[in-house]
């Protein structure tokens, strides 16, 4: 087996804020030959023997990951084969505590080392004493309570009539939390009627403090991390109310919500009713807390409600219950973990059970028996309900006497005897198993592993409630799923049970208007045992581009749609492999698109800021030149592309560095400066349109005084290809602004001139994502060769012929004067001559 403990740290003082690791140790051992302190959990470091094991399966090539129960994460270890252990560094934070160890299939002596499951502890808070501190107590004689965090089970508070006892490890370890002596007025400190875990801290509810009163307060039973929220919600830790008032504690504010006043109005209760609040839990749907309400003047006598509020949707309602008030009696609420509102309520003798959003009401009847619980005990009262992760919910009476059911029964079963009744005893989750026992000792306390499992067989052995399902198995695995537009999930279910009952695969569905969901399932017997095989795909189908209020349809088609697989039919004793999975519609976290780089165009950084933009390439023209700015770390480096050289931007989807796929949708551009010296290449008519298409100047002279986001998007979009009956051809010749990667139409740069272009893309396509998709790009073009202005080419032609046609007329004269010259020169020779003749 796997042995795992956790790298001891330095006790935590102040509250944990820090998102740091801690480290897991491990290594292998055999019962057989380990150590006393490895059989009985304590030991930090391998006994001999398992060091010498360890190193074997080393040798073999045995490597541990950790793997998540929530999330399916996975976790890598490092090895230290000369102390004959590995190391594993895990999130001190996460939620996502319940593990499992696994291995490799390596084989030594024809042992296999077993897949270990394990929790991590949160990191241990300590809570220093004084020698003359004093103890916080419940009122003498009160029932013992206990306390536990709803996404750390380990770390939990046991509220006793002698002290209050924090545990960060299941109570392995624990320690009293006192206050100093002088902090509370005499007597307070021994009436601490509650106890709720928030994610900084504790908080106890002292009878007498403050001064306008509290009736209680509540914290969260399942984990609310599990859940995806919309971007900007958040999802309160605790609740606390007064008869007419209550308040969600958000971070570390509380605020109040509603009253009992309002509610009248708000849920439509009669305008005579008085509503008085009796006790607040959260839903098992986690964005939903739900106050059980007295109505007196509702009819004859007093009635109880159920009233809920949806943090999401952040709207009030009102359940389709009711049920007469028991007087002289406190009544108390917890819900199950399911897909849909699953609860059940008691009072001291007797536990009422609302399934199925309370479409499945009623009492608890014991299985083979007409008495009641409290008959059934020895005439004692109830003292704990405890719900698990697997459905099984436990019964604790106050002499120990346990009874057990399952979520969605509606008979208890009697489990045998455990614990003496003489005894202190509580029970504790185990979020790996099932439940621990806490006994009292004194002052001492004690944890015991209880065996449900074992002891629900052995009850129901005998009886006519014998499990029918040999086996039932599914692919849901993970607790968050995401579907965005026209996304699709497929899961498949197989169910394995005895001849002559039909049993099938169940679907509990939250908001089912959410997805549509198809199906299909094959059916097998063989020497009578049946086989049933379904698949069910949820699937997102909507047409948006039609919508009048684009916004306001997203809003009412997305959500939240909460999923829970399990047998149609199933008895207490069944081993269930039940799991509930929220299904997020709407924008998955970390969705964005980028436009991808051509992998023949050079992608370049340079040093300048600021670029030069002719003011008469801007869309407002002006006579100055824009200085522009560009941000390198929001736009990018600049893809160098030629002139002559068409460009379409390719376009892929990734969820944060996850690449999803390449888009196909219409997208549209707009250049972030303000330039106007592109084009496109191809035409309305081209592209095939119908009748005049979208563009950004019919755009902008609809929207004069909104910004380019608002403009033109999803929201307004509308198609060229959609025959209408009041369009004309005109205008077909004009350039197609929309581009599209099955298209031809591309973007055309400026012949004339080079330039630094910055566009924003953005998805137009109302159907395709409900994220709002955009990107930046940065281009620069090249090739050009850069001429003169013609005015000064011409200025200095004219210069060049001026110069040319003076120096030939200076040539003239220069000529004509040495020809003048020459003349004169041969006359005087000729002169003699002529003399002697």
């Amino acid at each position: 087996m796997w042995y795992v403990t956790i790298a001891s740290p330095p006790n935590r003082i102040n509250p944990i804020s820090a998102n740091g690791n801690q480290e897991l140790i491990v290594w292998v051992y055999d019962p057989e030959t380990a150590d006393a302190s490895e059989l009985n959990r304590t030991a930090i470091r391998p006994s001999q023997s398992s060091q010498k094991l360890s190193k074997l399966f080393w040798n073999l090539g045995q490597e541990p990951v950790v793997h998540t129960h929530l999330k399916k994460d996975k976790y890598y270890s490092q090895q230290h084969p000369r102390i004959g252990l590995w190391t594993v560094d895990v999130p001190a934070e996460s939620e996502d505590i319940i593990i499992t160890i696994h291995g490799k299939a390596i084989a030594f002596q024809e042992c296999f080392v077993l897949d270990t499951p394990f929790i991590i502890p949160r990191p241990k808070q300590s809570f220093p004493s004084k020698k003359n501190d004093t103890s916080l107590c419940a009122p003498k004689n009160s029932d013992m309570t206990i306390t536990w965090s709803a996404c750390f089970p380990t770390t939990a508070v046991l509220l006793t009539d002698f002290g209050t006892f924090y545990t960060s490890d299941g109570f392995k370890t624990y320690d009293e939390i006192k206050v100093p002596s002088d902090a509370l007025t005499q007597g307070l400190n021994n009436n601490v009627t509650d106890v709720a875990l928030t994610d900084n801290g504790i908080l106890f509810l002292i009878n007498g403090l403050p001064e306008k009163k509290i009736s209680g307060i509540c914290s969260r039973y399942w984990c609310p991390l599990v859940y995806p929220v919309r971007n900007g919600s958040q999802l309160s830790t605790l609740g606390a109310w007064t008869s007419n008032e209550i308040y969600l504690l958000y971070g570390e504010i509380f605020h109040k919500m509603t009253d009992t006043t309002n509610l009248v109005k708000i849920l439509h209760f009669p305008k005579d009713a008085v509503l008085s609040i009796e006790i607040v839990s959260y839903d098992s749907i986690p964005s939903e807390i739900t106050l059980l309400l007295i109505c007196n003047g509702c009819s004859s006598s007093k009635l109880f409600y159920l009233a809920f509020y949806s943090e999401d949707r952040q709207f009030w309602g009102l359940r389709e219950f009711h049920l007469p008030v028991t007087e002289n009696s406190v009544t108390k609420m917890v819900y199950l973990n399911s897909a849909l509102s699953c609860g059940v309520l008691w009072n001291n003798e007797s536990i009422y059970y609302t399934y199925r959003n309370n479409t499945t009401n009623g009492f608890f009847q014991i299985y083979g028996s007409n008495l009641s619980l409290s008959e059934m005990s020895n005439g004692s009262t109830i003292h704990q309900i405890i719900p698990d992760y697997l459905g099984n919910v436990m019964i604790k009476m106050k002499n120990n006497y346990l009874f057990y059911t399952k979520s969605e029964l509606r008979g208890l079963v009697q489990l045998p005897d455990w614990i003496d009744e003489t005894k202190k005893m509580v029970l504790y989750l185990n979020p790996s198993a099932s439940v621990y026992t806490l006994l009292i000792d004194g002052s001492n306390i004690y944890r015991q592993t209880y065996p449900l499992e074992l002891e629900i067989f052995s009850s129901t052995l005998m009886s006519e409630f014998s499990c029918s399902i040999i086996a039932f198995l599914h692919n849901m695995h993970f607790s968050i799923y995401y579907l965005d537009m026209g996304d699709e999930l497929t899961f498949w279910s197989q169910i394995v049970f005895e001849e002559n009952v039909d049993i099938g695969t169940y679907l509990e569905v939250y908001r089912p208007e959410l997805l549509l969901l198809r199906g299909s399932s094959k059916y097998e017997i063989a020497r009578r045992v049946c086989t049933k095989n379904e698949t069910f795909t949820f699937y997102h189908y909507n047409d948006y581009t039609l919508e009048s209020n684009y916004t306001k349809a997203l809003e009412l088609t997305s959500g939240v749609m909460s999923v829970e697989m399990q047998p149609s039919v199933f008895e207490a004793s069944c081993k269930l492999n039940c799991k509930v999975a929220h299904f997020f519609v709407g924008c998955p976290p970390g969705r964005h698109i980028v436009v991808e780089r051509p992998p023949e165009v050079a992608c370049r950084r340079h040093d300048f800021t600021t670029y030069r933009i002719p003011g008469k390439f801007l869309w407002r023209q002006t006579v100055e030149d824009k200085i522009a700015y560009y941000d390198w770390d929001k736009y990018g480096c600049l893809m160098e592309l030629h002139y002559e050289q068409y460009f379409q931007p390719v376009i892929s989807l990734y969820d944060g560095d996850k690449y999803v796929r390449r888009v196909e949708a219409n997208f549209i551009l707009w250049e972030m400066k303000g330039r106007s010296d592109y084009g496109y290449t191809s035409s309305m008519k081209e592209e095939g349109c119908l009748h005049k298409a979208q563009s950004w100047p019919m755009m902008l002279n609809a929207s004069k005084n909104s910004t380019l986001d608002e403009i033109w998007g999803p929201q307004n979009y509308r198609s060229c290809f959609v025959f209408d009956e009041n369009s004309t051809e005109e205008g077909l010749y004009e350039q197609y602004q929309i581009l599209n990667m099955t298209s031809t139409n591309s973007i055309a740069w400026s012949p004339s001139h080079s330039g630094i272009y910055v566009f924003r893309v953005r998805i137009v396509d109302p159907n395709y994502s409900f994220c709002d998709l955009k990107a930046f790009f940065a281009v620069r073009t090249y090739g050009i060769i850069q001429r003169s202005d013609i005015s000064s080419v011409t200025l200095y032609s004219f210069f060049i012929i001026c110069i040319f046609v003076a120096f030939l007329i200076l040539s003239y004269f220069r000529y004509t004067e040495i020809f003048q010259d020459l003349k004169h020169a041969d006359e005087k020779k000729a002169s003699p001559d002529e003399q002697e003749n």
